[in-house]
């Protein structure tokens, strides 16, 4: 998206009942919001699941979406976080290993072990600082939107 005015038009007219508008915002922000969920799930099949549910919702709550100092792309990964809470208390926080995602067959050995280096740090750290960097570099949220969404203080 270009602009946070242009964000904020298309959630005006999606709110209006515009499919056109809301299949833009939908093209726009599900691409990076199914990255930011495959990376925390790790499991492709409910990705697509609770990425589902996300829109579901946020299209459900979006007549009453107000944007007060926060735009629809951080309300939607606000949105998808608490599904994602949701799911694991549910299910005991089972989360699967995707061969589709971790094991890719390729000659290019020095990005598996990035990967898996990236991985292992990112085991290292808090749950709370894992979601802290997904949210910044999957999600590509600004900061201040980050602390709203993490309640932290900025």
């Amino acid at each position: 998206m270009n602009s946070s005015e242009e964000e904020r038009l298309l959630v005006q007219k999606a709110k209006g009942g515009d499919r056109a508008a809301l299949g833009s915002l939908w093209d726009e922000l599900t691409p990076k919001l199914f990255g930011y969920l495959i990376n925390v799930l790790r499991d492709r099949a409910l990705a697509e699941d609770l990425l589902q549910s996300t829109w579901l919702r946020a299209i459900e709550a979006l007549p009453n979406f107000r944007q007060r100092g926060i735009g629809l792309s951080s309300w939607l990964f606000a949105i998808a976080r608490n599904e994602c809470r949701q799911h694991w208390r549910k299910s005991k926080r089972e989360i699967s290993l995707d061969p589709a995602v971790h094991d890719r067959a390729g000659n290019d050995h020095r990005e598996l072990e990035s990967q898996i280096l990236v991985e292992e740090i990112m085991a290292l750290l808090s749950e709370d600082d894992r979601e802290l960097i997904r949210l910044r570099y999957l999600a590509d949220l600004p900061l201040h939107d980050i602390a709203r969404i993490l309640n932290l203080n900025f």
